[in-house]
């Protein structure tokens, strides 16, 4: 009897143990990809909402932006100095003085500007934005890991068809692109000082949003965020 009593006891707590184990990791099933998405959220902001949109469900877009973490885990980035900084920001004043006779020339100027300063901060085969969305898109892609603010507006402008527009004589079309090229030379560099120390109106000439060129989040964060 106490035999048969001892075997019942085993194969309860054995069973209490599966039990126990199953819920446990069906927990920690459900917390895990929780905590993933407030990552990946936190991380990317409204970027997190378009790879949703464009591949249309979250598992999708998840892996798109954890791919992401993990290659730019393999780019080391650098600050660039005073003297760079300084030289970037002089273009860019002249490049808004261009725009003001020549906005297509202005608007292609800072697309330029863009493109040479992640050259300099060091990301690599730096794609060239044009009115093809693969280009774009591709330009977005990468610095949406580093300055997702940035790429949200840059989105924005996109969409609206004024990046593609670039080539045409519509003034404020080209006001709003090289707007968008503005904010993402700003994130990059870390800050443009205001136009005449100026008022901070967005017309290409505002002051700084973002802190630092290597980005919004230490990088060594990334493989976390995208577990």
């Amino acid at each position: 009897m106490e035999t048969q009593t001892l075997v019942i006891i085993a194969i309860l707590v054995v069973v209490a143990a599966v039990l126990v184990a199953g819920i446990t990791f069906a927990a920690r099933s459900s917390i895990l990809p929780a905590r993933r998405t407030a990552r990946l959220k936190q991380r990317f902001g409204a970027e997190y909402d378009h790879a949703v949109e464009t591949h249309g469900d979250t598992a999708g877009a998840e892996k798109d932006l954890a791919e992401r973490l993990y290659q730019r885990q393999g780019i080391e980035l650098r600050d660039l100095t005073d003297e760079e900084r300084r030289t970037y920001a002089d273009a860019w004043t002249t490049i808004q003085q261009h725009f003001v006779d020549d906005p297509v020339r202005a608007v292609h100027d800072a697309r330029g500007l863009v493109e040479s300063v992640m050259r300099d901060v060091g990301y690599p085969e730096v794609p060239t934005v044009t009115a093809d969305d693969d280009g774009f898109e591709r330009l977005a892609k990468v610095l949406s890991v580093d300055h997702p603010a940035a790429v949200a507006d840059f989105r924005r402008t996109h969409a609206a068809g004024h990046l593609a527009e670039a080539d045409q004589e519509q003034t404020e079309n080209l006001r709003e692109a090289l707007v968008a090229y503005r904010r993402l030379a700003d994130s990059l560099l870390g800050g443009l000082a205001p136009r005449n120390g100026g008022s901070g109106r967005d017309d290409g000439g505002s002051g700084g949003e973002r802190p630092a060129s290597t980005g919004d989040q230490p990088v060594e964060n990334a493989a976390e965020e995208g577990r």
